[in-house]
C-alpha cells in the first residue's frame, strides 16, 4: 500500500515537473517546416508596391489597396509573381508591436502571375502598430517566403 503510494506520488511529480521543464513551442518547432523569409528593405508599401527576389529567383511583389492601409476596413492585397503556378502559397498578417493574433488568408490565383487576398486589420486602443506580412511558397522540399513590413496609425 505505502509503494503504491510512493509511486503514485512519484509519477504525479515526474509528470508535473516534465510540463513544466519541456518547452513545449520548441518541441512543435522540431516538427513544422521551417520557412526561410527573405526580408522587405527600404519600400514604402502606403506608397507603392514593394518587391521581392526569393532565394529560388521567384520574383514576388505586393501591393495594398487602399494605400492608407486603414485598421477595421477592408483591404485587398494584390500579389504578382513570376512563378505563375504557385499552388499552396499563402498571406499571413500578424503584429510586431504587441500580440494582436494572426491573420492567414489563402491567395487565389487569378491568372498571369497575378494572386489577391483580401482581409481586415483589428482595431488597437495603442494606435499606431508595426505589422508584417510573410507570403509563404511552398515547394516540394522546402517553404520559402517574403516578408513585408509596414506601419498603421
Amino acid at each position: 500500500m505505502i509503494k503504491s503510494i510512493i509511486f503514485q506520488s512519484l509519477a504525479i511529480i515526474l509528470i508535473v515537473s516534465t510540463y513544466f521543464l519541456i518547452d513545449f513551442k520548441e518541441l512543435i518547432n522540431i516538427f513544422e517546416t521551417k520557412t526561410k523569409f527573405i526580408v522587405q528593405e527600404n519600400c514604402n508599401l502606403h506608397k507603392n508596391s514593394c518587391s521581392i527576389t526569393l532565394e529560388d529567383n521567384t520574383f514576388v511583389s505586393l501591393e495594398v489597396f487602399p494605400k492608407s492601409i486603414p485598421v477595421f476596413k477592408p483591404l485587398v492585397f494584390k500579389v504578382k509573381s513570376s512563378n505563375h503556378f504557385l499552388e499552396d502559397t499563402s498571406l499571413n498578417i500578424y503584429s510586431t508591436s504587441m500580440f494582436m493574433g494572426y491573420f492567414n488568408f489563402k491567395l487565389k490565383n487569378l491568372g498571369k502571375g497575378l494572386y489577391e487576398a483580401k482581409g481586415i486589420l483589428p482595431l488597437c486602443p495603442r494606435g499606431k502598430m508595426k505589422w508584417n506580412i510573410d507570403i509563404e511558397i511552398k515547394t516540394q522540399n522546402k517553404t520559402i517566403g517574403a516578408r513585408y513590413q509596414f506601419e498603421t496609425e
